[in-house]
């Protein structure tokens, strides 16, 4: 299932997620440095005045006056709340929950695309790759990965210049770098032709060192998978173009 770009949704799934944590916090003889029910909080916290911020309306005799909800800046808010699920994470993993791990992750993709929607940019994304990676890895369905990447694409589309625009780092772990594989990954396995070339064109542009290396494991992925026709003329098209030239010594 592709998980729904709703705060009541994720405010309800993280609570579930939470319920566990506490039980297994309280169970665990672990030296744990937070209690994931105080971070649980926050995010609940965080989460209400989100909610609050979609409930408000302009004022139609003031259309560019604010809303005054109290949330003055959505980009730290957004890396506020992506941050502490990545800690909520990272605590169910000491507390030997790997599906709890799963769960709490994949919650920092919708709200990505929330804060996305409301004219938000992301800076810290290492729990939405996460999470993207295991939402992808749960669908079979290439409509499913279409929507999936209609959503990774509002991610890569708010992801602040800073950080899209750094071509220096070759860092193969870092998050921009495997969000942009990733899509490009999902793309092809959507089985539609016009998302691979959009993907594909992104990946060359800012990623240009990782390119051969992607079309060629795609090209081999290809005859392995028995992928459709339409798909292999479009990955045959960039292998030919990054991988088929040959330097004669």
């Amino acid at each position: 299932m592709v998980l729904p770009v709703d705060i009541a949704y994720i405010a309800d799934e993280l609570q579930r997620h939470a319920e566990k944590l506490g039980e297994a916090f309280e169970d665990s003889d672990a030296n744990l440095d937070s209690d994931p029910r105080a971070l649980n909080l926050a995010l609940q916290d965080l989460l209400d005045s989100l909610r609050r911020l979609d409930d408000e309306e302009p004022n139609p005799e003031y259309p560019n006056e604010q809303p005054h909800t109290g949330v003055k800046d959505i980009h730290a808010l957004g890396d506020y709340g992506i941050d502490m699920l990545g800690r909520l994470a990272a605590l169910a993993g000491r507390l030997h929950l790997p599906q709890r791990v799963r769960g709490i992750e994949e919650l920092a993709l919708p709200l990505a695309c929330w804060i996305a929607r409301h004219g938000g940019e992301l800076g810290y994304l290492g729990p939405v790759v996460n999470g993207a990676a295991s939402v992808a890895n749960s669908l079979k369905q290439p409509g499913d990965l279409g929507q999936l990447y209609g959503l990774l694409t509002e991610v890569v589309n708010a992801v602040k210049p800073q950080i899209s625009q750094d071509t220096a780092s070759t860092d193969p772990t870092r998050p921009w770098r495997i969000l942009l594989l990733n899509r490009a990954i999902v793309a092809t396995r959507s089985h539609q032709p016009a998302l691979m070339e959009e993907a594909f064109e992104a990946l060359t542009e800012h990623l240009p060192d990782a390119a051969p290396g992607f079309f060629r494991e795609g090209m081999e992925q290809m005859e392995a998978l028995n992928y459709p026709t339409r798909v292999r003329i479009v990955v045959k098209r960039y292998y030919d173009q990054w991988c088929g030239q040959r330097v004669l010594h």
